[in-house]
């Protein structure tokens, strides 16, 4: 490393003295030693400045990037690459460092919770090693669903989507994760455009949550939904106060609603998890319906116009004589 620290040094002098030439075989030289040594983002970093440097060095440049490109392939840790071989194969070279180098490792041991149904997760989790135990939880109840192993994905559901996790999963061993963050699928649209389709795909070919449910004869939604109409009131409660705008009624059940709201992409993320109260009327109803409730927001997707569909959840379901009425009006 010492070699590396003058080196550097030498560089400064030589673009202090404006000696081009010279700072761009340096700058070359460096990159290859930074690839070899795996310091990857010194050599991208490095790379960025060959092109300040002398955006006509093409040879320079071009072969900088071979040389980062073979390094990052080599250095792809071969078990996990052998466990996600089906996934790779799609992949072209560009896409396969995208991946892998878009992905974190971490680590949990027997009986760690990775994540909890109802909460938030913007994760997905590729298993390496180990095992995992997922639950559905239902009156207070853990039911087991199935083991995860090598090979298997976690938190696809809401990965793709702007929910809360449907199930929990809690580490049946020691296990060893690689997990993508959400905010990576922002990247790859620049250096790697067709990659989010590709593993979007790729998750599509696992069986869905909801079959898994399905065949355990659960249902997230335990109870019906009915279609309904008219404006509501809403106001978001955070630690900033009480945010309040209006929506479209969408459908309701006794344990929760759905309301069409215009907002921004970035505005709607941040609604997921939110605590909120609604309000609504059917002045036409005899008496009177008034509706008063809280709840969270536990889904939200993406419609036409900027608009978006909100999934809450009730803090207490409605009373069974109200709900019978609002059926019946619609």
């Amino acid at each position: 490393m010492e070699d590396v620290v003058s080196q550097e040094k030498l560089l400064e002098k030589y673009l202090k003295e404006n000696k081009k030439a010279l700072a761009v075989k340096l700058l070359f030289d460096l990159i290859a030693t930074h690839a070899q040594a795996n310091h990857f983002s010194n050599a991208d970093g490095l790379r960025e400045k060959l092109f300040e440097v002398d955006p006509l060095a093409l040879h320079e440049i071009v072969k900088s990037a071979e040389i980062i490109e073979i390094a990052k392939i080599a250095a792809i840790d071969q078990v996990h690459r052998h466990v996600w071989s089906h996934f790779y194969d799609k992949l072209t070279k560009e896409e396969t460092i995208a991946f892998y180098y878009g992905t974190k490792s971490v680590s949990y041991e027997t009986e760690q919770i990775i994540f909890r149904q109802g909460e938030i997760n913007s994760n997905l989790y590729f298993i390496n090693a180990g095992e995992i135990k997922m639950f559905y939880h239902k009156d207070k109840h853990g039911i087991f669903l199935k083991t995860l192993s090598p090979g298997d994905i976690a938190g696809d559901d809401t990965f793709f989507t702007n929910s809360t996790c449907t199930t929990s999963i809690i580490a049946h061993s020691a296990v060893k994760l690689s997990f993508l963050e959400k905010t990576v699928l922002q990247n790859w649209r620049t250096e790697a455009p067709n990659l989010a389709n590709k593993l979007r795909d790729y998750c599509a070919q696992r069986e869905p949550i909801k079959d898994v449910l399905q065949k355990k004869e659960l249902e997230r939604r335990v109870q019906p939904r009915y279609a309904l109409s008219g404006n509501a009131v809403i106001r978001i409660m955070d630690r900033s106060g009480i945010k309040g705008f209006k929506g479209d009624l969408s459908d309701i059940s006794a344990s929760g609603i759905s309301v069409i709201m215009k907002t921004s992409a970035k505005s709607a993320e941040l609604l997921l998890g939110c605590r909120l109260n609604i309000k609504f009327s059917r002045p036409e109803a005899i008496p009177e319906i008034k509706i008063d409730q809280n709840g969270a927001i536990v889904g939200i997707h993406s419609q036409m116009f900027n608009e978006y569909l909100i999934n809450v959840k009730w803090d207490k379901p409605l009373d069974n004589a109200t709900f019978e009425r609002i059926k019946l009006m619609g």
